[in-house]
């Protein structure tokens, strides 16, 4: 069985968690020779609709925060037609939907996950990727433990192969004079086929085993669909 994603689905005419398919993390993983790492992975949802008992419709906006050592993940589309099904019940409060979400998700994923107010991004120094097919990282001498976040990252989605575009942060010791190594190797993905969560999970592993002391690395991918997904891996 495979997922909505990539294919024409109708929206759902009646409230519809059936429509939620899960993917598996170690299948995602499989082969990629990743280095252990803990995170999270957080999906702003920017267009929470739903409506009371009394007929009152609300626009709500939360966040969705799903550990990374879960076995499965939610597949996007799938998420965003349960959530727009949700048009088609009746709740008490906002509290209700997101315990609603809360009870289906984790029946999903065999996982805890907990629900938060809207993820924004941090603000921090910026630095330009440099389109790239360079895959090497190269590490020349320590520097200060900051926080440095890269504009202009961007991969492809390896169902639609449509572009997902994010800006890329990083917690830890880059000398200044290996900014341009970095914002290449970042470049490489341009136009590489990779999830969101994957594409940090390689990122963080690629500078750890570069030689680079890398605290944590967070990709804030813009919305689609009204979903934001900003996965986040960080040390052991």
């Amino acid at each position: 069985m495979t997922g909505p994603l990539g294919k024409k689905v109708d929206a759902p005419s009646s409230f519809a968690p059936e429509i939620l398919f899960s993917i598996s993390r170690d299948q995602q993983r499989l082969k990629k020779q990743l280095i252990n790492q803990n995170g999270i992975d957080i999906w702003n949802i920017h267009e929470l609709f739903w409506v009371d008992k009394k007929g009152h419709a609300y626009h709500d906006e939360i966040s969705i925060h799903i550990p990374a050592d879960s076995p499965k993940t939610v597949e996007s589309k799938s998420l965003k037609l349960f959530l727009n099904s949700f048009i088609h019940q009746r709740f008490d409060n906002l509290n209700d939907v997101k315990n609603v979400i809360k009870y289906h998700l984790e029946g999903l994923l065999d996982a805890e996950i907990s629900l938060d107010k809207i993820h924004k991004k941090v603000l921090t120094s910026h630095h330009q990727v440099i389109t790239s097919s360079e895959l090497k990282l190269l590490f020349t001498e320590n520097g200060e433990t900051k926080l440095i976040g890269f504009r202009g990252f961007r991969s492809l989605c390896p169902v639609t192969s449509q572009p997902d575009i994010a800006e890329i942060f990083i917690e830890g010791n880059i000398h200044d004079n290996d900014l341009a190594s970095v914002s290449s190797y970042l470049g490489s993905f341009f136009n590489r086929e990779c999830f969101h969560e994957l594409c940090v999970e390689y990122i963080y592993s690629d500078l750890i085993k570069a030689g680079f002391d890398i605290k944590k690395v967070e990709g804030y991918f813009e919305r689609r669909g009204g979903i934001a997904i900003i996965p986040i891996r960080y040390s052991q």
